[in-house]
């Protein structure tokens, strides 16, 4: 089982502060790949959603297989 994204790894994967992911932060839901779709506050200001798929939305890739690998281990 994918294990959903953490607030720091959304920010260094956005370019956005941990502080800002966290105070806009809705909910993420996996996607078939593997990857997750971060849903954020229609608050957001717009400066910080230049990186997002949609307009409150960020595609995080799948890259947690490593720790999945280490659990199963």
């Amino acid at each position: 089982m994918a294990i959903e994204p953490t607030n720091q790894e959304v920010a260094v994967e956005i370019g956005i502060d941990e502080v800002e992911v966290e105070r806009y932060r809705q909910e993420a839901l996996q996607l078939g790949d593997g990857s997750w779709l971060v849903y954020f506050s229609y608050a957001m200001p717009k400066e910080l959603r230049h990186r997002f798929a949609g307009s409150f939305t960020a595609i995080i890739p799948n890259s947690f297989s490593k720790g999945d690998a280490k659990q199963e281990g």
